[in-house]
């Protein structure tokens, strides 16, 4: 039983063909761009990538700590401009006369307690820089304004809270407003010119009136990469010879 031959081709190389040499034509070899990449220049690929995004994600992310950072701090050197800018405001148009036992009120205590550092002073005053924004309402130009810091259960900082009673002889619940001016409050500090010394509470009576000036600290603890505002300025009292 005679078997069936298996035939051999051979492929003879011809430029860029391999040629068939029973002429039954010839064959294509691949090109070099269709051979696609290797494992190798794979992992090499992807290792470049992960440089290039960590270098990318670590300037992004150094560009928004900055950007936070930098509002943090503006945000609280804005707290301090506006509760110093107010105190001004308030504390210059600050009234009391002798007249009649007195008409008006200016008191100042220390906190003397929390430490030469921390002092978290109160004062309450009359002025005559209450705006008057409801028109019915039986308001004057006249209000009494007390600031105070109301210690956090920490006890390390504080609220600072300012109230204005709007008619002093009204109970009504809008007669009576508070805000909380800043929060992290490590200091608010005032003392009081009494001729040319330094004071640290002032009580206004008959024979000493109001202070010639009033010196307002105001210190706020640092949050996040914020640095800590300590703000120091010193209001005239312009009422202050008034009896």
């Amino acid at each position: 039983m005679s078997g069936r031959q298996l035939s051999t081709v051979t492929l003879e190389p011809r430029g860029g063909l391999l040629r068939d040499p029973r002429g039954r034509g010839d064959f294509h070899a691949a090109p070099l761009a269709q051979r696609g990449f290797t494992l190798i220049e794979v992992v090499v690929a992807i290792g470049l990538l992960a440089i290039v995004m960590t270098l990318v994600y670590g300037a992004f992310a150094r560009s928004v700590d900055v950007t936070r950072d930098t509002a943090e701090a503006s945000e609280r050197m804005r707290q301090v401009q506006v509760i110093t800018e107010r105190l001004v405001d308030e504390l210059s148009a600050a009234y009391w006369f002798a007249d009649n036992g007195g008409r008006g009120r200016f008191e100042g205590s220390s906190d003397t307690a929390a430490g030469a550092d921390t002092r978290r002073d109160r004062l309450v005053w009359t002025t005559f820089a209450h705006r008057r924004y409801v028109a019915d309402r039986p308001e004057s130009d006249v209000s009494q304004i007390e600031y105070r810091v109301e210690a956090d259960p920490d006890g390390a900082t504080g609220r600072l809270v300012r109230e204005e009673r709007s008619n002093v002889l009204s109970d009504a619940p809008w007669a009576v407003q508070t805000d909380d001016m800043a929060e992290g409050v490590t200091e608010f500090k005032l003392r009081y010119l009494a001729g040319a010394d330094w004071v640290d509470a002032w009580e206004a009576k008959p024979r000493q009136g109001l202070p010639r000036a009033v010196e307002v600290t105001v210190g706020l603890a640092g949050v996040g990469r914020a640095p800590a505002e300590r703000v120091r300025t010193v209001v005239a009292l312009p009422l202050a010879g008034t009896r």
